[in-house]
């Protein structure tokens, strides 16, 4: 019986090396092929004009891929950049002339806004400005129609988030931002860098809510430093002096109001993510009025 077994081969374990090694890059050539692929199938749809096939291609494709792979991060990079891409002149001309008038005349720039996206729809970059223009007005409802569109189309977009936590804010939903905030770890935040500065307004207000006051003026202090010349880094230095009962810090009030006054039109466009920029000026300029002119800290009692 035993004479009858025939013997399988013994692979050399060297070929057994080469084959696993081939067939771990040919897998890796293959997934890296099939991102491409998938990225360029999204473009050829973009020139069709089919925004909504072409998100949901990449969407598809990004829920099944590791965050940290580079083939993520393409593919990403990809579905940020055709869901801005404008279509048509007169869509990216609208956008234009609305983007123009919303600080001076905000209705007319919804207004444009609205007509920009009748000849663009979905288009991301539109959505985002009418859902900041209606924050901008305090008009919570409306902001959420245009953010959950935005949504939809680009979920991973970090000023499409950075609106999300707008949005909580502006509706008071306070333990629903603070779940928001926590789900904030240092892999999240790498990938919200370009609205980090934005962030630390939630930062400030989440430990000032857990009254971890020592926190919140640390976040400050280090977003002082990093952004000197945001004015809503002394709006806050203005609001920390006073919160556990101490004087307010006239400094930072006078900083925060100085800033906003001279903003130029150029400055102001690198803070145009903030729907809340220099919002509380003319309150913060009432109240100096009223403050003692020695009410700041004796360390910090310097000319800017």
């Amino acid at each position: 019986m035993i004479s009858n077994i025939r013997r399988v081969p013994r692979i050399p374990i060297n070929l057994v090396v080469i084959l696993t090694a081939f067939a771990v890059s040919t897998s890796y050539a293959q997934q890296t092929e099939n991102h491409k692929n998938l990225i360029e199938k999204a473009r050829n749809l973009t020139l069709q004009r089919d925004r909504l096939q072409a998100s949901q291609v990449l969407q598809r494709a990004l829920q099944k891929e590791p965050k940290a792979s580079p083939a993520f991060k393409e593919m990403s990079r990809a579905l940020d950049e055709l869901m801005l891409l404008f279509y048509t002149e007169k869509g990216q001309s609208l956008f234009t002339q609305a983007d123009a008038a919303i600080d001076s005349n905000p209705k007319a720039a919804i207004d444009s806004y609205n007509a920009a996206l009748r000849a663009e729809d979905g288009n991301v970059s539109v959505l985002m400005a009418l859902a900041r223009a209606h924050l901008r007005l305090e008009e919570c409802a409306k902001a959420e129609a245009f953010i959950k569109q935005a949504e939809s189309m680009n979920p991973y977009s970090p000023e499409v988030k950075l609106l999300r936590l707008q949005a909580l804010s502006c509706t008071g939903s306070f333990d629903q931002l603070s779940q928001q905030l926590s789900q904030l770890n240092d892999a999240n935040m790498s990938e919200l860098s370009s609205v980090e500065k934005y962030l630390k307004t939630f930062q400030i207000q989440e430990a000032i809510r857990k009254k971890d006051f020592k926190k919140a003026k640390s976040i400050q202090s280090a977003w002082e430093i990093a952004n000197a010349e945001y004015p809503e880094v002394y709006f806050w230095k203005y609001k920390l002096s006073s919160i556990e009962g101490g004087n307010s810090d006239r400094s930072a009030g006078a900083k925060y109001v100085q800033l906003c006054q001279t903003m130029s039109v150029r400055k102001k466009k690198t803070y145009n993510l903030d729907v809340e920029l220099c919002r509380s000026r003319e309150k913060i300029e009432e109240e100096l009025k009223t403050l003692p002119q020695d009410a700041v800290p004796a360390e910090e009692n310097d000319d800017d």
